[in-house]
């Protein structure tokens, strides 16, 4: 947005108890009634604390009834301006239908003209936002769902929900606040009433740092707050950007459903990432259910690692048969293997099995990938594909590292570095096969399995005792290991729960139920692989955020059939988007052929994003 002059006084509709109209040095003693709607046409919540200051720079402050009036008795004639006060998300963006940009009104409030004896002022807000904490420990089934409100207001805001998953090392974060006037250079002069209010959250975008489409310039970098909210933030004022939202008139905005999960875990732990991942996902079960019987339409957009989410909760939507629940799915740069969608387990090449998620295509009408093979944290860009491997066998030889590996991977910074050089953070998951593997597995069964199970035996020298190796030691407590998974599979089979929570079998999440058979599979496995030295004996797949359908299509029938009737669909954004994260504050070409073309304007369509129409 160009920078743009400070609005011109709004003139609402002034009436006396007479009928007449009084020019504003006539009267003294002005009743104030500020009638607050937000765009659905709810009245803010009773209670609401307004701060009002009129043209002698005095203080009258109201809270809203249950009509949505606030009255605010014997304000002086002339000019008047208010805010609310701890009013989350409710950002002004209409007085009397004329429209108001929010981010300038939160900084500078409208300077409205009232007459005696009594004023009337139409004021309009945006919805709250919407958002849910999937990262803490639930404390109740209630926790990771939505209140009877937020129903509602997505139910009037065109019966649709769009969900968000952010990705990958990615903190809770919060809001910003709104920049102050003096802050802003859109604004000509300084305000003339100002409430002394503490600028509340700002839940909307201020600006973006570059980009055709900026917004206001500021003197400073504008706060949009940080982590999950930051992304919250700006991905849905893309999203209403794309739907045909101008920065003239925000009304038609529309709040998404943000999803924050645990997934910083450390920028090595990429392991405990994605068993955080499928944990989210099994929550997330609770809110997809929740919008489908209120008869709410359910569409996904899901950035990285975020995928690992939608995608556990898909595949046990789909074992339970609950099919085509969710309207479209949107992977943005999904970090899982590019066969992750398949229809067939054994074409997992995961050594673990958390690759493939076998059952997800049921639960929905249409999965759209989004890919880059530019990205380079997915994997490396394709003018470095070929030396990639070769890097890597030179910098750590295919050996047994022993007590070295811990510092490796305690040396965060510099090795991002590198993988960063050599193809990509994604990559670590499959650096720890068969190295690394022995870091993060081995963390997270440090005090839940025997000892002797998952750290392979260190030869010690010379030999001593009946068991120098510590191999029958070993072979009894992956006994106990075995029983110990097997016993906590049939504990989740009799609690007819029909989603348990798995500790042990937590690598399995993806699955609604662990039978008794797959949880001693499991464990079998996991012993091979320490017999192995954590050698895998299976490549790696590459992302599909990266590389996208283009290899598995001629491996499965599957997928080329739902590519063919496109149920699956993919958007190659190889040629303009160089950035894992580059959606976020996005260049001219992004927005166009990656927000409008790639999803929004297929979205409305075929389900809907507010109360947006197609074009």
């Amino acid at each position: 947005m160009t920078e743009t002059l400070s609005p011109p006084p709004l003139q609402p509709s002034r009436t006396s108890v007479t009928g007449v109209s009084m020019p504003a040095h006539c009267s003294v003693g002005v009743t104030v009634l500020i009638v607050h709607r937000d765009t659905l046409g709810r009245y803010l919540p009773e209670g609401t604390l307004v701060r009002l200051r009129d043209s002698a720079g005095k203080s009258v402050s109201a809270t809203i009834d249950t009509e949505g009036v606030s009255r605010h008795e014997g304000a002086a004639p002339g000019k008047v301006a208010w805010q609310l006060v701890d009013a989350h998300g409710q950002h002004l963006v209409a007085v009397d239908d004329e429209p108001l940009e929010p981010c300038l009104a939160a900084a500078a409030p409208p300077e409205v003209e009232v007459a005696m004896d009594e004023t009337t002022i139409q004021a309009t807000y945006l919805p709250p936002p919407i958002s849910l904490n999937l990262r803490d420990e639930m404390t109740s089934p209630e926790a990771d769902l939505l209140t009877e409100e937020q129903l509602e207001q997505l139910r009037l805001a065109g019966n649709n929900a769009t969900l968000f998953l952010h990705g990958y090392n990615v903190p809770l974060g919060q809001y910003g606040v709104f920049a102050s006037w003096e802050q802003r250079r859109d604004i000509s002069a300084s305000p003339l009433l100002t409430t002394a209010h503490t600028a509340s959250s700002a839940t909307i975008l201020q600006g973006m740092r570059t980009g055709e489409h900026a917004s206001a310039a500021y003197r400073e970098e504008p706060d949009n707050g940080n982590g999950a909210h930051n992304w919250f933030v700006h991905m849905e004022y893309q999203l209403n950007r794309a739907a045909g939202m101008t920065e003239e008139d925000w009304r038609p905005y529309t709040r998404m459903v943000g999803i924050a999960w645990f997934g910083d875990t450390g920028s090595v732990d990429f392991f405990q990432a994605e068993l955080n991942a499928m944990a989210a996902g099994r929550r997330l079960v609770a809110l997809l259910e929740q919008l489908y019987d209120a008869g709410i339409a359910i569409n996904v957009i899901s950035h990285s690692l975020g995928a690992r989410v939608i995608l556990t909760a898909l595949n046990i939507l789909g074992e339970q048969e609950r099919h085509q629940w969710i309207d479209n799915v949107y992977l943005w740069q999904p970090a899982v293997a590019d066969n992750a969608l398949v229809n067939d387990a054994s074409q997992d090449s995961h050594p673990l099995g958390m690759g493939v998620f076998p059952d997800a295509h049921q639960a929905t009408s249409k999965i759209v990938v989004l890919q880059s093979q530019q990205d380079g944290i997915l994997g490396p860009p394709p003018s470095q594909a070929d030396s990639f491997w070769r890097q890597a066998a030179q910098y750590i030889p295919n050996v047994w590292l022993g007590s070295k590996l811990n510092d490796i991977f305690s040396a965060d910074d510099r090795l991002d570095a590198l993988l960063g050089t050599f193809g990509g953070a994604y990559n670590k998951k499959w650096w720890i096969i068969p190295i690394g593997l022995q870091g993060p597995v081995t963390r997270y069964y440090e005090g839940k399995a025997p000892a002797n199970t998952v750290r392979p035996p260190i030869p010690r020298q010379p030999p001593a005792g009946p068991d120098p190796y510590g191999r029958e030691r070993a072979a009894q407590a992956w006994a106990v290991f075995r029983e110990q998974a097997i016993q906590e599979a049939r504990d989740a089979l009799a609690s007819s729960d029909p989603l348990p929570q798995y500790d042990l079998l937590a690598p399995l999440a993806h699955h609604a139920v662990v039978s008794e058979e797959r949880a001693a599979a499991y464990i079998d496995t996991l012993q091979w692989l320490v017999g192995r030295n954590w050698r895998a004996g299976k490549a790696p797949r590459a992302a599909l955020g990266s590389i996208g359908f283009s290899a598995v299509r001629n491996d499965s029938g599957f997928i080329r059939n739902r590519l063919d009737l496109n149920i699956f669909d993919f958007v190659d954004q190889t040629p303009w988007l160089f950035d894992h994260s580059g959606m976020k504050i996005p260049g001219a070409e992004v927005f166009e052929k990656s927000y409008q073309e790639g999803i929004v304007r297929p979205l409305l369509r075929e389900s809907g994003f507010g109360d947006y129409k197609p074009t």
